[in-house]
């Protein structure tokens, strides 16, 4: 059950925590079943806003209160939200995403009473050389395939951090280039070739290829498109860090399909070729030849060793 705290209570947690912004209580609302709490991501603040309030505003009197400037990446945790930001409107479901500029005005009306998870990122140091080709107040869909990964790293953050998360923890430098990428064009962040860049280019890779390693459409072609840059310039990322494309797919996967097999129940009789399908292989004897090769041992053996 979430708590119930008054309503001045919980207005004054979230101007605490995310600055000047303020909450709009329904009709003859006294208290919020809910809470506002602040965690820290590397440096950032992670906001966790839980209510069941009617809407949170923030008007251009309000953004000249604050003497610190922040983009804000907002994630639609639960529940159904509209958004109305420098004239573009939005409307939000569970693991949608849009970024808010800290100076200009904002409305967010709770469609479905819901829970928000909210990046603050420094404002100058987030739009650096992009500039206005990223889009604030453009919603990134919940199907789109970074936003998984930017979901899943603030979620750890606001909750603590998992170890036997699928995908590694990254540092506030990282995240924020996940973010750029994103919501920005993509041409402008293949072209960047600093070498803080090609670290975010290599790690957003990497997080793509965890989470679809058994999505049939991946490839270094599709990992390129991804990231609009080409498969050469893909290539080469892997190639800086002494590693390629297929070897990262295959290390992955074996290890996915190892570690089903670890978990698999004793009570029925386990399939090789279905730990081998779930974890992303399509050929069985490629399977077989790359585990034996990665474990000392064939997949059947391995189980043995378990029982």
């Amino acid at each position: 059950m979430r708590d119930m705290v008054d309503f001045s209570r919980w207005n004054n947690d979230l101007a605490k925590t995310c600055g000047h912004f303020k909450g709009v209580a329904h009709k003859h609302q006294s208290a919020v079943k809910g809470r506002v709490t602040a965690h820290d991501f590397d440096g950032l603040v992670v906001a966790d806003i839980c209510g069941d309030v009617a809407a949170i505003t923030r008007d251009l009197a309000d953004s000249q209160r604050d003497t610190a400037e922040h983009i804000f990446c907002v994630i639609q945790a639960s529940g159904k939200l509209q958004v109305e930001h420098k004239g573009e409107c939005a409307s939000l479901g569970p693991g949608d995403c849009i970024l808010l500029d800290s100076t200009k005005e904002s409305t967010l009306s709770f469609v479905q009473p819901g829970r928000l998870l909210v990046l603050h990122m420094p404002r100058g140091d987030f739009l650096g050389s992009f500039g206005g080709r990223i889009q604030i107040g453009h919603m990134l869909p919940a199907d789109h395939p970074l936003a998984p990964p930017i979901r899943q790293q603030i979620q750890h953050f606001s909750q603590g951090w998992d170890p036997s998360a699928s995908v590694g923890r990254a540092n506030s430098d990282l995240i924020l280039g996940m973010i750029q990428l994103a919501f920005s064009n993509l041409v402008d962040f293949a072209k960047d070739h600093s070498a803080k860049n090609k670290e975010c280019q290599f790690a957003v890779a990497l997080d793509l290829i965890q989470q679809n390693l058994t999505n049939q459409d991946l490839s270094l072609a599709w990992l390129s498109q991804q990231i609009g840059m080409s498969t050469r310039q893909v290539q080469r990322l892997f190639e800086a860090e002494n590693t390629s494309f297929s070897r990262e797919v295959r290390e992955r996967r074996l290890t996915v399909a190892a570690a089903r097999l670890r978990n698999r129940k004793t009570t029925r009789r386990i399939h090789i070729s279905e730990v081998a399908f779930d974890s992303g292989f399509r050929d069985l004897s490629n399977f077989n030849r790359g585990f034996k090769s990665r474990f000392g041992m064939a997949p059947r053996e391995y189980l043995e060793t378990l029982a």
